[in-house]
């Protein structure tokens, strides 16, 4: 199972965000690829750099787009329609979610209703799109974050001066455990508060759990700290002790209308849950109700209880451990003559028993191509048995 934790040496963003999770080992052209459908004209790009004498990339969002003040609405709808893997836009949705409560609360206005200045542009949509994507493409099934660090003094807004922290950052962070420093920068924006949020359900430790280190990257601010490097540093690794290590959490909920269970849903899922739905039950006195139910990590369980408490507004919640066999599997992109497609791959003591195109990839071929959906599907597959079949020919000569 692949954990990402990130620790925020210098502070989080959503730039950093994006480049820590490109230098840990996401693609860029794929991210880039999966962005494309979102509909909106960008060039992203990283660049090496140094800090303190560590490594480390940035990234740079290029667009031509002036108008760039959009409702809550309007980037949700971006971000549904583009057929990005449900927990990518789960998280995404979580992270812009979150940002438009703030800005709701910081002035008074309806969070359906807010207009994302900074955020709502070009380059912010691509940092949180992006980030989820990564961490999708790192299958990336939870995620942890150290306390993030907060500065002082006063940054320049769409509004006018702000105080540092920004009120927004506050309001995203309320319950949170922060760190707070006499750096005079924002060293943690709304942006980045709102994606470690989305991606934690809330929850900062400087622990990260036990796992075999597969992947280290850093992504680098552009301002220079006085007291640590500006570095945000993602580490991957693979869950140690998780087989079987799963529960179960659910309850009983009937009085929360549907679309705010089915909020729910997504947002247990971008927290981190393995699988979350709802079933219909029949409860006292003949009352139509829903189970909300959720798989879990066993060291999630607690974080993702309050979560599900929050979001239905239930007082208990049972748990209890399942075991589960699970497939291998693994990600392979394949080359069409008309692009490429990921593969997601399951297979059980060595043999490949699935084989499902991304249907991202696949969906974004079919329309620049013309060709019917079914079709991409039958080439991916095709190409991934005549790839199989070569590596296989290949060891056998060796």
């Amino acid at each position: 199972m692949t954990h990402v934790h990130f620790q925020p040496v210098g502070g989080a963003a959503g730039d950093m965000t994006l480049a820590s999770l490109v230098a840990a080992g996401a693609p860029l052209a794929e991210i880039t690829a999966s962005l494309s459908s979102l509909g909106v004209d960008f060039d992203l790009s990283t660049e090496q750099v140094e800090v303190n004498g560590v490594g480390a990339l940035q990234a740079s969002v290029v667009y031509s787009e002036e108008h760039s003040h959009r409702t809550f609405r309007d980037v949700s709808a971006l971000i549904e329609s583009a057929g990005l893997p449900e927990r990518a836009s789960s998280r995404a949705l979580e992270a812009f979610r979150l940002l438009a409560l703030a800005e709701g609360a910081v002035h008074n206005e309806d969070p359906e209703e807010v207009t994302f200045h900074e955020v709502g542009a070009v380059d912010s949509i691509v940092d949180v799109v992006g980030s989820c994507v990564a961490l999708e493409l790192l299958d990336s099934a939870s995620v942890s974050c150290g306390p993030l660090p907060m500065g002082t003094g006063v940054v320049e807004a769409a509004h006018g001066p702000l105080p540092v922290p920004g009120p927004a950052t506050l309001e995203i962070l309320k319950g949170s455990s922060v760190r707070w420093t006499d750096e005079p920068l924002e060293t943690t924006t709304p942006t980045g508060a709102a994606l470690m949020s989305a991606f934690t359900g809330g929850e900062f430790t400087d622990a990260a759990p036990p796992m075999t280190l597969r992947a280290t990257g850093y992504g680098a601010g552009r301002a220079r700290l006085r007291s640590a490097p500006n570095l945000l540093r993602a580490v991957v690794g693979e869950l140690e002790g998780q087989t079987g290590n799963v529960e179960l959490i659910e309850a009983n909920v009937d009085d929360a209308p549907g679309e705010l269970l089915g909020a729910a849903v997504e947002r247990l899922l971008a927290a981190g849950a393995l699988d979350a739905w709802l079933e219909p039950v029949v409860m006292k006195r003949g009352r139509g109700a829903y189970k909300a139910c959720a798989l879990v990590l066993s060291g999630d369980r607690e974080r993702l209880t309050r979560l599900l408490m929050r979001e239905t507004g239930t007082l208990g919640v049972r748990h209890h451990a399942v075991e589960r066999t699970v497939a291998e599997r693994r990600h392979v992109v394949v080359g069409l003559p008309y692009g490429k497609c990921r593969v997601k791959v399951g297979s059980i003591d060595g043999e490949d028993f699935v084989v499902a195109p991304e249907y991202t990839d696949a969906a974004r071929l079919a329309r620049e191509t013309g060709l019917p959906l079914p079709r991409v599907y039958e080439d991916a597959r095709v190409a991934y048995g005549s790839q199989a079949s070569g590596i296989r020919y290949q060891q056998e000569q060796a």
